[in-house]
């Protein structure tokens, strides 16, 4: 038997001076056919004129059109009764749900007491359900549950029987309040979008949340991915280079980026019971001019790795890899049987590489002391594992492993001395080759010297030529019992497009 929902929540909503009129003019814009991300545009702009500090500290991040529409297309066939959007802002991410409801069902939905709205912005709230009014009809806008205040308030409890859809506020918990559920999420991230996806996880049916991509891999959210164990779904991820899902510059932030910076998930929550875990794409970079044809259902889905994934102690992270390569992936786990690169290292070996810890396309060992900010010293006491470990460096392998596992700014030292090692499972035939590319590679290195600047200094690198890079995968493809023959299947992990494997820059 269905529980009938609670009465509409009534709801008195102040505004500050010379705001209090916008949500009616916002509305009458609607009426005129101005877009959502205009609405929602000049919202932003009033908003960081009044109160930039109070913007920086919200983290709010407004949903560009065409994700707000992928977004709906995977969130109406969910599961779920009530229609739920948590963080709405403006609304840009449920009003195109409900334009793709049609106009007579999303009447009857809004009728029926089945649309909520929560935001701690009681102006976005009301302009979002004021433009749901003047789209689908003032006589049931009153229907509109709108939820103003702290979501994260043990007080506030989503309704049975729902499926949200959320762009949650990506910002630091200064303070842990009274008023919250002090859980093992909460506590570790001390994140706001992390805390706010753990209760939807929760109190949903089902979702489409969109988030930083941190969440997948960082120490700190490993409590959220267990509490994510059980159910099922999928995460795709974006990179922001060189195409950035939150594209253009932000109003009221304090920064002169002319993009945002945030690597963004969107995670899809079902209803499947018997099929537990959550497939995940690999970290996705695409050029500006791809990102129509990329942004679909179909082809987003298409990246998706085929494995269910939950997490453990031993395997804390999801994984973030290409589907054509799951079979080298866990062939190269295991054949180094849990033997990992930090096990070649000797403090004080006489057997030196340099390291830088960033890395765009490629990751980078060098026999030379890089004189660059932000590098690693590697030590080892035996020459052909110095050799190995050059060898895979220079490799698709190691940087593939940062891509599986973070693929943010930098490569964190712990990251890198987890790469899964093969040495002592090598013959000595195969332990020399090594050895001779590595040695060969060392004394070229001057000729392929490159240089960036990053705060008005050079930072010196090396680009080796990708000949080096591809011999090398073959011999690590050899040893994990591929023949290696045909194109090298890192094309994709190197490539700065989507939809081809071009190689990047």
């Amino acid at each position: 038997m269905k529980k009938t929902p609670p009465p509409p929540q009534k709801t008195r909503l102040s505004h500050s001076r010379g705001s209090a009129a916008l949500p009616d003019r916002l509305a009458r814009a609607g009426e005129i056919g101005v877009s959502i991300d205009r609405l929602g545009e000049l919202y932003e702009i009033d908003l960081s004129r009044r109160n930039k500090i109070d913007k920086k500290v919200r983290g709010q991040y407004f949903t560009p059109g065409d994700v707000a529409e992928l977004m709906s297309d995977w969130f109406l066939p969910l599961k779920g009764e009530n229609l739920c959007d948590v963080c709405c802002g403006t609304g840009n991410l449920i009003v195109p749900v409900l334009r793709k409801l049609g106009r007579r069902k999303a009447r009857a939905l809004i009728a029926a007491g089945r649309l909520y709205l929560y935001d701690l912005d009681e102006t976005a709230l009301t302009i979002c359900r004021d433009l749901i009014g003047a789209l689908f009809g003032r006589d049931i806008q009153d229907a509109v549950r709108a939820v103003p205040g702290d979501f994260l308030s043990s007080d506030v409890r989503l309704p049975e029987n729902c499926k949200v859809i959320s762009n949650p506020p990506y910002s630091k918990i200064r303070e842990l309040s009274g008023a919250w559920t002090l859980t093992d999420a909460l506590v570790s991230s001390r994140e706001y979008y992390s805390a706010i996806m753990e209760k939807i996880l929760d109190q949903s049916r089902a979702s489409v949340i969109i988030t930083p991509y941190s969440f997948i891999g960082g120490k700190k959210f490993y409590p959220l991915r267990l509490a994510m164990n059980g159910r099922s779904g999928f995460i795709v991820s974006f990179d922001n280079v060189p195409g950035n899902i939150f594209r253009g510059k932000k109003h009221g932030v304090f920064n002169s980026n002319t993009s945002n910076s945030v690597r963004a998930a969107i995670t899809v929550t079902d209803d499947r019971e018997k099929a537990a875990g959550y497939r995940v794409s690999p970290l996705i970079r695409f050029k500006n001019e791809e990102r129509a044809e990329l942004l679909t259902p179909a082809r987003l889905e298409s990246f998706l790795g085929k494995t269910r994934q939950s997490v453990t102690p031993d395997a804390p992270r999801f994984r973030k890899c290409f589907p054509a390569l799951e079979e080298i992936l866990d062939r190269w786990r295991q054949k180094a049987e849990g033997e990992t690169l930090s096990d070649l290292l000797a403090k004080g070996g006489k057997y030196a590489l340099c390291v830088p810890s960033t890395c765009r396309y490629f990751s980078v060992a060098s026999r030379r002391d890089l004189r660059r900010v932000g590098k690693y010293t590697l030590a080892f006491d035996d020459a052909q594992a110095w050799g190995f470990a050059y060898a895979m460096i220079n490799s698709s392998f190691c940087y593939w492993h940062w891509r599986l596992y973070d693929g943010g700014i930098a490569y964190p030292i712990s990251l890198l001395k987890e790469m899964p090692s093969v040495y002592h499972r090598l013959t000595p035939a195969e332990k020399r080759t090594f050895f001779k590319t590595a040695d060969e590679m060392a004394r070229s290195e001057e000729k392929f010297l490159s240089y960036k600047k990053n705060a008005g200094r050079p930072q010196e690198n090396i680009k080796f030529p990708t000949e080096y890079r591809e011999r090398i995968n073959r011999l690590v493809l050899r040893v994990l019992g591929f023949p290696g023959r045909g194109p090298d299947p890192f094309g994709v992990v190197h490539s700065n497009r989507a939809l081809s494997a071009s190689e990047g820059e």
